[in-house]
Order: structure tokens, then C-alpha cells, then sequence
């Protein structure tokens, strides 16, 4: 699909905030209201936008995030059933397959660590424990940039008002929903429906939109670890956050997602490539870092199984200023 430098602008300013009004985008862009809807409503068409939120989720409740990398026998992994078995958990949101040094990726939040340990992940390895030949299991310490969309069975377990719940599920499937439409759908007058909207606030980072291109990406997980003085690691480290914040592939940021995990890797970033290799490129450039990059581990995905990789093109160079610095994680929980 061409897209020109309208599009473009159209598609950014809808991916950082999907609630934007057409009539700002088109004083942006230097056209008419009606080209903004006529180009809006071909993207939404061509490229299945989704409107949806980034939401603050120890503000509800979900104070513990983890990252899961499996390893499986070679010829014998476990047939769908059992993963989709194994990923049912409302608490599981994102479950891929991969191709490289591990086999199924997922991303799990959970109330507390305890929660998580003492239920959650035994729920996971309950059903595929006769196929499992390594199993890691990464607390995140810290979130660094980026973001993975959630499920509405998530949100019933968020512990917040039935009202603001609501509110959050309906945003969650349609963040771009006109006043209008969200007050029929709670059941109450416009001006009711604009308070709820407005005390649902202190829990959305962001609204947002995003595409997910099957079968047009590629998308790649990888963890490692840094090594090296500090003053290294900051210096060095900058360059390679500059790479991936600011490098431009038009369309989308290279960068989905990153963390800092705990459990013996410092890293773990999400990336969206235009093709295979692109991202084998981007591979060899990250390792070329000697100085600073040890250990690393990573895997292409060939299937979603649950949830969704979001491919969008929104500033995420503001909220991180380096990806691999060293810095008190206890700054960045949130």
C-alpha cells in the first residue's frame, strides 16, 4: 500500500493519539477536514487500524510483569491445543511462536510476583511440562519504552469500579468512540458518559492505534545482557538508543517494546522489521557492539498465538532517554 506524506502525518497523529480531531490533523497536514476522513477512513480499511488504549497498569492493579522464553525438544513440540491450553490465562497477553534459540515467547502481568510464581506460571507449565526441555522465566524489573495490547478478560480483573471497568473495555476495543456512541454504550447521558471518561483518565497513558500487517512484517524477540564500565555502557548505549528511537522506516518504530529483565539478562526488546533481512542486518549491527553487549539470545516469530504485536509510529524517543543505561530501576517502575 503507498502511502504519501499526508497518510503519513494522518497515521502518526492518529497512532499518538487516537482521539484526535480531525479538524487539528488537517490545519497539521495544510488540506481540507474532509481529505483528513477521506484518507483516515482508507487507512482504517487498507491497513485494519485498531483503536485502542496504553493503559497504567499498576495503577490497576497489575503490579508484576513477566517474560516467559520456552525451549522445546527438537520434533517434539506440543501440538496447538496444548499451547492454546497453556496460554488460556486472562493474565497471559501476548503468546507467540518462535523460530531461533527459543520456541514460544509470552508476556504475562499479574497482580504481585507472588501471584504470578505461586499460580499463574504453574497454570502455564501445567500443560506442557512433558515437552518443556528449558523453561525461563523473566521478572521485569523496569519498562523502558514501547507497549503490547491487552485483552478484556485482563480488564475484568482489574480491581476498580464496575463503571470505570467498563469504561476501560470499551475504550480497550474502540478508543476512538464519539462521546455519542460511548454514552449509548454505558447506558447514560452524554454529559455522564464525558465524566466517566474523564475519571478513567488516571489509568490510560495513552490513546492510541496501531496495525498489525499479518504476514507483511517481520518481528523478532531478543535478550541480552551488557557488560562493561558504566561509563561505556552510557556512552555506547546512546548510539544504539538513538538507532533504534530514532531510526525512521517511515511506516513504523523499529522498536515495539523493551524491558529490563531480571533472571540473567539486562535487555529484552520486541522489533518490527520490513523484511527478514532487515532484521538480520539490524542483528549483526547489534552485536558488532563487542564492548558493551554479551550474551544474547533471540527468536523470530512465525505465529501469534494470543494477543497482538502493535506496529504504529509514535515518539517513544520521550519516554526513554537510553535504553541500555545502567540506571536505578527503581526510577523507571511504573
Amino acid at each position: 500500500m503507498f502511502l504519501d506524506k499526508v497518510d503519513l502525518l494522518v497515521l502518526k497523529e492518529i497512532e499518538s493519539n487516537s482521539r484526535a480531531y480531525l479538524k487539528d490533523i488537517a490545519e497539521r497536514a495544510g488540506v481540507s477536514i474532509q481529505t483528513i476522513s477521506k484518507r483516515l477512513e482508507r487507512l482504517e480499511r487498507k491497513l485494519k487500524l485498531r483503536y485502542t488504549v496504553e493503559l497504567k497498569l499498576d495503577a490497576l492493579g497489575m503490579q508484576s510483569e513477566h517474560l516467559i522464553r520456552v525451549k522445546f525438544p527438537s520434533g517434539m513440540a506440543p501440538d496447538a491445543d496444548v499451547v492454546k491450553r497453556a496460554v488460556s490465562s486472562p493474565f497471559v497477553q501476548l503468546a507467540c511462536r518462535m523460530k531461533g534459540d527459543f520456541d514460544l515467547f509470552l508476556w504475562a502481568v499479574a497482580p504481585n510476583a507472588r501471584v504470578f510464581s505461586s499460580v499463574i506460571e504453574p497454570g502455564i507449565r501445567e500443560e506442557l511440562n512433558e515437552y518443556i526441555e528449558d523453561w525461563i522465566a523473566h521478572p521485569i524489573v523496569s519498562h523502558r519504552a514501547g507497549f503490547l495490547p491487552i485483552s478484556e478478560d485482563l480488564i475484568k480483573e482489574f480491581k476498580i469500579r464496575e463503571s470505570r471497568k467498563e469504561v476501560l473495555r470499551i475504550l480497550n476495543s474502540n478508543s476512538r468512540i464519539p462521546i455519542m456512541k460511548l454514552a449509548e454504550q454505558l447506558g447514560v447521558t452524554e454529559p455522564t458518559a464525558e465524566y466517566h471518561l474523564k475519571k478513567a483518565q488516571p489509568f490510560i497513558k495513552r490513546f492510541t492505534a496501531f496495525f498489525e500487517g499479518k504476514g507483511e512484517f517481520t518481528h523478532v524477540v531478543r535478550f541480552f545482557q551488557v557488560k562493561g564500565k558504566k561509563k561505556d555502557i552510557e556512552a555506547e548505549g546512546r548510539g544504539i538508543t538513538q538507532a533504534y528511537l530514532d531510526s525512521d522506516p517511515r511506516l513504523f518504530n523499529r522498536l515495539v517494546y523493551a524491558s529490563m529483565p531480571s533472571g540473567g539478562m539486562d535487555c529484552c526488546f520486541i522489533e518490527t522489521y520490513s523484511s527478514l533481512e532487515d532484521c538480520c542486518a539490524a542483528t549483526e549491527q547489534l552485536l558488532s557492539e563487542k564492548r558493551i553487549i554479551g550474551r544474547h539470545v533471540s527468536a523470530v516469530v512465525s505465529k501469534v498465538l494470543k494477543g497482538a504485536i502493535p506496529i504504529r509510529k509514535v515518539d517513544l524517543a520521550s519516554e526513554c532517554k537510553c535504553l541500555l543505561s545502567p540506571v536505578d530501576a527503581s526510577e523507571e517502575l511504573r
